[in-house]
């Protein structure tokens, strides 16, 4: 059984990526234990910045996250009807997630977050705070490095509905 069998399979949308490119912690995703973190190619294609695209694709070549195609007739046909109210990127990511069983990591509210829930549940949706959480509690990271991080994203008009990472965490 090969490594990557043992872990889940995340499809991760743009918006997780820049925000973790904000905060220099895109390798978090090669090293959070569990999860084998996949960039489908529209949302690779959705980074437009010249640095944030290097930074990318650095982080292929290193393992931290892998690229990948939307394959099957039946990916493409949910791609494109998904692409009727969605972007590219949470598109793919979305038909990656449903077709495949994977987790959707994605920062996106409204008609994105509604299909999401409807399509996969509750419990296969991943947000930038959660990678955060679950680094935390990886010991990947501490509080204090996630509470900077998440002011770095509120200069970046990222917020958070909560003061501190250690709010989230059981006393």
């Amino acid at each position: 059984m090969s490594v990557a069998t043992l872990r889940t399979a995340v499809a991760t949308d743009t918006s997780i990526l820049i925000n973790l490119l904000h905060t220099g912690h895109l390798s978090l995703l090669g090293r959070l234990p569990g999860f084998r973190f996949v960039i489908p190619d529209e949302a690779i294609a959705e980074i437009l910045h010249a640095d944030q695209r290097q930074i990318m694709s650095e982080a292929i070549a290193a393992g931290h996250v892998q690229r990948e195609s939307i394959s099957s007739p039946e990916e493409l046909g949910l791609f494109a009807e998904l692409r009727q109210v969605l972007g590219a990127g949470e598109s793919s990511c979305l038909a990656l997630a449903e077709k495949r069983g994977w987790i959707v990591a994605c920062d996106e509210k409204r008609v994105f977050l509604r299909e999401a829930r409807r399509r996969l549940g509750e419990g296969r949706i991943l947000n930038t705070p959660g990678i955060y959480l679950l680094s935390i509690r990886a010991g990947l990271i501490t509080v204090a490095v996630a509470d900077e991080a998440k002011t770095t994203l509120e200069n970046h008009r990222f917020q958070m509905a909560f003061r501190s990472f250690s709010d989230l965490l059981p006393r």
